[in-house]
């Protein structure tokens, strides 16, 4: 099930919405069970940062999570034989989130959604030994803007019809 989606105003939104404004964005199900689900993505308008946001099931912060941000570089350190699930992507940086369970990756010029079909060039999506996670990819800002872009992600912990289980991050 796709996250809720909110303007800059904070209006809710929807996929059309999200794919009228900013083209090929698209969600990233890592299926049904216990996993980082993507709960809500925010538009914002301002610093060059795509922000995450990590959170357990009673939604309270996720520190030191491993959150991934892919784009196209073959430099970009390679994530295989890592021990973190990583379903999207075989290269990405990855940070860790801090203790209020929040990340935020520098953006810069190669980060322009220069054309809709394709979309933004980034990919997100949480790191885990454990658990798989949700991801959104096509995310970028809109050029000749205060870099307005589908920037803020929040992930949370959830079984999705799958057993409770055991297990953390």
């Amino acid at each position: 099930m796709p996250p809720e989606i909110y303007d800059k105003e904070g209006n809710r939104r929807d996929m059309a919405w999200l794919h009228s404004k900013f083209g090929n964005v698209q969600f990233l199900d890592a299926g049904a069970g216990r996993k980082f689900k993507l709960v809500r993505l925010d538009e914002t308008e301002g610093p060059a940062t795509l922000k995450v946001r990590v959170i357990d099931e009673q939604g309270l912060a996720k520190s030191s999570q491993p959150v991934a941000n892919s784009w196209p570089d073959n430099s970009l350190p390679d994530l295989r034989n890592q021990g973190l699930k990583t379903l999207w992507k075989d290269r990405a940086v990855n940070q860790s989130t801090d203790g209020a369970g929040f990340t935020g990756f520098g953006l810069g010029t190669g980060s322009y959604i220069r054309d809709l079909a394709q979309g933004g060039p980034h990919t997100v999506w949480v790191l885990s030994p454990s658990l798989p996670s949700d991801g959104m990819s096509g995310i970028g800002m809109l050029g000749g803007t205060n870099h307005i872009g589908p920037l803020f992600l929040t992930f949370q912990i959830s079984d999705e019809g799958g057993d409770p289980g055991t297990g953390g991050d």
